[in-house]
């Protein structure tokens, strides 16, 4: 099973619109994605989708794709708690920063 990152996936609908539509957005993937029950979160999605069409295709096309593996924690029902780490990528980025950031100072001691 995948869980694709909801934060990535809002930030990528939003560059397909306006800033004046963001905050119904926001309001619209938050409803769907703090939902506890699958098929309700995959219904307002999908109501999301359709709202998005008539404002930019795009928007909407962004939002479809790969929508059911946002949900992923949703359908497995994770405890609230725990979801919030697992339906985004930002444990894992940060990891990868700290990493980054060592291996930077180990090349820049060894070239020394």
């Amino acid at each position: 099973m995948v869980q694709r990152c909801q934060v990535h996936k809002k930030r990528n609908v939003k560059e397909h619109l306006a800033k004046g539509y963001w905050p119904e957005l926001s309001r619209r993937l938050g409803e769907a994605y703090g939902e506890t029950d699958y098929d309700r979160a995959l219904s307002l999605l999908k109501k999301a989708a359709v709202w998005l069409e008539g404002i930019n295709p795009d928007a909407a096309a962004s939002l479809r794709e790969g929508m059911e593996e946002t949900l992923t924690v949703v359908r497995l029902g994770v405890h609230a708690k725990l979801r919030q780490t697992l339906s985004n990528t930002n444990v894992m980025e940060s990891a990868f920063s700290v990493v980054e950031q060592v291996t930077g100072r180990v090349e820049a001691l060894a070239a020394r």
